[in-house]
């Protein structure tokens, strides 16, 4: 068992018990080993969201002294449930719903955040308000809980999590609450609108810090987010001990916040959770079946498509077409296509970009190609059943066999009809999209760049495309698949980021034993880089090398690597998921729960120095 830095711990954000993006996912799959350090002392305080209450969260009749301080917080507006996180191995968990304290409060949090640390916040609105109250309370709740008998003469340690637990963190200094203090940074305000908006961050980081030149606050206002990124900054250099999850986080923050890392605490995954290696080879071969039955119905109308060992890439994230480097895949897929076709390669890459759009739901010609497919598969094995026991009967009255004769009558017309069916769109090239856009395909920008790199799903294409832009899912009315069981069923994951502050996506997809394309702008890429640097060889996990250099090069690479994957035979391509799998277990919490315990153990010497001080 890890060794107890503190004999209680606080963890608060805005995603304990409320699903919103990757930090739930943090939060949840370490929950087990914070649990198994703690034990009951461990406590998580997140936001109430009436929408993720009743999927997340178990209330319970809290003990008759919490039950009482609950009703003191409520009379201030603060109120509390009390209860068990059921996604996160029911760990003790407490709910906070500001509303009536943010109506009541938030002007005065406002003043006392500008007047102790200088935070602007006479432009926001109620994306930072809510937050901000939240956090406020949660801090509230925190000294309360610390002045209770249970708590007194212990060693405690509250963690907070992003610019939206700022305000709990900001009281408790001010208030000087005798207790370590820890600020993680998942990746900066500032950095995530850089980037999202186009902007070559990593770049922009290093040229700065080489010449030690640092972000301006001031220039926080052109982005409208002075008041977060002040939080932020605050809560970095303030709190006894600031933590990233990368290397790349902690050089960012440095450059906007003014404040490196005092702990990497890296992102893992609980890999109890996961099958084994062994299960997945039975999966991805059941998983695929589904995959190529889909892909026959979507292309068979208008040409026809082998599946045998055919090869299949995806993509998956936001609709941040420069940012996930949907470009740079576009664009290698077509050198990659061109590279094929001069080989006359036989066998056929699908690929699938899994980026959610708007859409009015599935096209027409393609729902009823699918509902014909499984209703010509349903006949068929129908149909075969019965001519099998009309075969055995033959033989056994030792009359000749006689195909036909076992067959009813209607089933050559009724192949006939669906032959002609499957075929009638021959001569056209295959829809791009497997859905109605609410915008003109015209306008989209991922059909635009695989049209403008002559992606055009061909007859006589290598590499064929589907854009899937809805979130996979068992009703989604087409694949009909989960995200993770479709994962497992295909060949290769490419995710060929320009900026990820960790990058769950290609760590989960490895972890699904599935060949994963990462990139060194990748907080998870850089740490495979780096561990592949320790042990001495070049890494399962495909580590695209962005930073730093020209479009053209990337691509280039993006292609060989790609290329690389679809010329794996079988026997290297299970060595190479094997290795894979092997590579990302290093990241289970098992024994990357060593940072935050050292980040821990770390504040409350530095929290004791600091109360000595004030």
């Amino acid at each position: 068992m890890p060794s107890k830095p503190a004999d209680v711990c606080f963890e608060v954000s805005f995603e304990c018990g409320n699903k919103v993006g990757g930090i739930y996912t943090v939060l949840t799959s370490k929950s087990k080993e914070m649990k198994r350090v703690y034990g009951k002392n461990y406590y998580t305080i997140g936001f109430y969201n009436p929408d993720s209450y009743f999927k997340y969260f178990v209330e319970e009749e809290a003990p008759k002294d919490i039950k009482k301080m609950f009703k003191d917080l409520e009379k201030i507006g603060i109120k509390c449930f009390w209860g068990k996180w059921i996604t996160a191995h029911d760990v003790r968990l407490i709910l906070i719903d500001p509303k009536e304290f943010m109506k009541k409060n938030i002007n005065l949090i406002k003043k006392k955040l500008w007047e102790g640390y200088k935070i602007d916040s006479m432009k926001t609105g109620f994306d930072y308000d809510e937050p901000i109250a939240w956090s406020t309370a949660a801090g509230i709740l925190i000294e309360k809980l610390v002045k209770n008998k249970n708590f007194k003469k212990k060693r405690i340690v509250a963690h907070f999590h992003e610019w939206l637990s700022g305000g709990g963190l900001t009281y408790l200094l001010k208030k000087k609450i005798p207790i370590g203090l820890v600020f993680t940074t998942h990746a900066t305000r500032i950095g995530r609108a850089k980037s999202y908006g186009g902007e070559n961050l990593i770049k922009e980081v290093t040229k700065c810090l080489k010449n030690k030149k640092y972000f301006k606050d001031s220039e926080s206002y052109k982005y409208k987010l002075e008041s977060q990124h002040m939080v932020e900054k605050v809560c970095a250099n303030r709190a006894d001990v600031f933590t990233a999850v990368s290397d790349i986080v902690s050089r960012e923050a440095k450059y906007i916040l003014s404040k490196e890392a005092d702990v990497i605490t890296p992102n893992s995954l609980d890999f109890d959770v996961f099958y084994t290696t062994e299960t997945l080879t039975i999966l991805h071969r059941r998983n695929r079946k589904p995959i190529n039955e889909f892909l026959e119905a979507y292309f068979s109308p208008y040409y026809p498509v082998g599946m045998r060992d055919n090869i299949v890439f995806f993509i998956s994230g936001r609709y941040e077409f420069l940012n996930k480097g949907v470009d740079l895949f576009i664009e290698a897929l077509s050198k990659l296509n061109e590279r094929l076709k001069k080989k006359n390669f036989r066998r056929n890459v699908f690929v699938f970009i899994l980026i959610p759009a708007g859409i009015k739901g599935p096209k027409k010609e393609l729902l009823e190609s699918i509902i014909q497919y499984h209703k010509l598969k349903t006949m068929l094995g129908e149909q075969f059943f019965e001519m099998k026991d009309e075969i055995i009967n033959q033989i056994l009255d030792g009359e000749k066999i006689d195909f036909k004769k076992a067959m009813d009558k209607t089933f050559i017309p009724r192949t006939v009809a669906w032959s002609h069916f499957f075929s009638r769109f021959r001569g056209r090239d295959a829809p791009l999209c497997a859905f109605e856009l609410t915008c003109d395909e015209k306008d989209d920008e991922i059909i635009n760049h695989l049209k403008q790199n002559k992606l055009l799903n061909k007859a006589d294409d290598k590499v064929r495309v589907i854009f899937y832009p809805t979130y996979l899912s068992p009703t989604d009315g087409l694949l009909g698949m989960s995200y993770q069981d479709f994962a497992i069923g295909t060949s290769v994951g490419v995710f060929p980021s320009r900026y990820e502050p960790w990058g769950y996506t290609p760590f989960e997809t490895a972890a699904l034993r599935v060949l994963s394309v990462t990139t060194d702008m990748a907080g998870f890429g850089s740490f495979i880089q780096n561990y592949s640097k320790k042990l001495g060889k070049s890494s399962a996990i495909k580590v695209l090398k962005v930073m730093d250099r020209e479009k053209k090069e990337v691509v280039k690479d993006l292609v060989d690597i790609l290329e690389e994957c679809v010329f794996l035979d079988k026997e290297e391509r299970m060595k190479e998921k094997m290795e894979t799998r092997y590579l990302v277990e290093k990241l289970d919490w098992k024994y990357q729960i060593k940072h935050y315990l050292e980040a821990h153990s770390l504040a409350i010497k530095k929290m004791k120095k600091r109360i000595k001080s004030s």
